[in-house]
């Protein structure tokens, strides 16, 4: 009896090791990294030195896809390379966005790369609990003095980064706690955690996007409806509780910080993003200031009007060309597939009013999302963007070539520019943090 349950620890162990060693593992080394706080010390800054380890892992994927001759360039991305040259003799700031743009190919090439691996999922949301060590200790500390201050998180980041992480971590968890027989408990009690932890912070974006989602969810999956809602809904009680126990030691009146007056102006910003295509609905007005005045580099908080403001009615066809490609293969069988239709409704409403598409952590994090809504076997669409990954070798060389050119370029930006250094003046972050003028 002991030799048989050793033999079948080992075979155990065996199987887990062959699961990690692949090169999406590379993918949850990365979020483990930003999980546990670590930094390289390097001098560059939390959000820059996150930038550069993005950068690599992605070079890393193309890298690993070359060697076994599957990184091929297709006639449309040739397109794309066109419409980059062109472009930059039109786009202001032109550097920057052809660095921002190389960037979304590395990631959009990389989603070809990878494959969904179940264990790589629940290693990355088990270990995001590491997280909330300290948010008792915030929660205490807000009770008692009536002011709440969000740094209990490991890195100091825009808090931002943690509510959309948390939402797609969020995505995963539920889909763990609908499949899996073990460890359910856990999974609802992240659940709770990280949608407190949203409501905290007064995130209202991802407010909405998790709404939705548990929403859609909890019709179309009756059984554990209770289950689910009993988590969001305690999500919110333990949230004005909390807030009801800090307004008795506050000095002034608390406000609700997820009903707070918006500060962030989203019509001034939007309208002021449209205003900047104008100038060039062509070709876009390149890098979007919010106010050339302040000299602040920003966003518009809307990847739509982002990508129409910054690269004109083209680029925003590339845009619509990969959603398009994605509503038209994906099922559309709400009884079968609703769990898609439900996390990519999520993420629409996310990137219709935030940041999530800007922040390095998020991107990969939403790069393994989409590898698990679009190719995953639990899903029968699967099949297609499976079978939408070239087999054959055409123009391989050239493909390579190109991909070298990727990485000397990336080596000679991050080589010359000065935006890494701490001692820059600090600006909203984009590609890099003190991004408004890279070199």
């Amino acid at each position: 009896m002991y030799k048989k349950q050793l033999l079948n620890n080992q075979q155990m162990t065996v199987s887990i090791i062959k699961a990690l060693a692949n090169k999406e593992s590379f993918v949850a080394l990365y979020s483990l990294i930003f999980i546990v706080g670590v930094t390289a010390n390097s001098g560059y800054g939390i959000y820059n030195e996150s930038r550069i380890f993005e950068v690599a892992l992605l070079l890393g994927l193309g890298a690993h896809a070359c060697f076994n001759k599957y990184y091929i360039v297709t006639k449309v991305e040739y397109l794309f390379f066109v419409f980059i040259i062109i472009g930059s003799f039109f786009w202001s700031n032109s550097f920057f966005i052809i660095i921002d743009l190389l960037l979304v190919y590395l990631l959009y090439k990389s989603f070809f790369f990878l494959e969904y691996r179940p264990l790589l999922t629940k290693i990355i949301v088990l270990a995001s609990f590491l997280i909330f060590l300290l948010l008792p200790v915030a929660i205490w500390d807000y009770i008692t003095s009536g002011i709440y201050t969000s740094n209990w998180y490991l890195l100091r980041l825009n808090i931002r980064i943690y509510n959309s992480y948390f939402l797609i971590m969020s995505i995963f968890a539920v889909w763990l706690y609908l499949t899996e027989k073990n460890y359910k408990k856990l999974y609802l009690s992240f659940i709770f955690l990280a949608f407190l932890s949203i409501l905290m912070d007064g995130g209202r974006s991802a407010t909405l996007a998790y709404t939705a989602f548990v929403i859609i969810i909890c019709i179309f999956r009756r059984p554990v409806s209770w289950q689910l809602g009993f988590a969001y809904s305690m999500s919110w009680l333990t949230y004005l509780t909390i807030n009801h126990l800090a307004s008795l030691n506050a000095v002034e009146t608390l406000d609700l910080g997820i009903a707070r007056a918006t500060t962030s102006q989203r019509y001034d910003i939007w309208m002021n993003a449209v205003q900047c295509w104008v100038q060039n609905p062509i070709w876009g007005c390149g890098f979007y200031q919010l106010d050339s005045t302040r000299n602040l580099a920003a966003h518009p908080h809307n990847l739509f009007l982002q990508v129409l403001s910054e690269t004109g009615l083209i680029g925003f066809w590339f845009l619509l060309a990969i959603i398009f490609f994605i509503l038209k293969n994906i099922s559309w069988n709400l009884n079968k597939d609703y769990f898609v239709i439900a996390s990519l409704l999520a993420v629409v409403i996310e990137t219709l009013l935030s940041g999530i598409h800007i922040y390095p952590i998020t991107q990969i994090a939403l790069l393994w999302l989409f590898v698990f809504l679009l190719k995953s076997s639990n899903f029968s669409h699967a099949i297609y963007f499976h079978s939408s990954i070239p087999s054959f070798v055409v123009n391989r060389y050239f493909s390579v070539t190109m991909f070298l050119v990727l990485v000397i370029l990336f080596i000679y930006f991050f080589i010359n520019t000065s935006a890494l250094l701490d001692n820059e003046i600090m600006t909203r972050p984009r590609f890099l943090e003190n991004g408004y003028n890279i070199f």
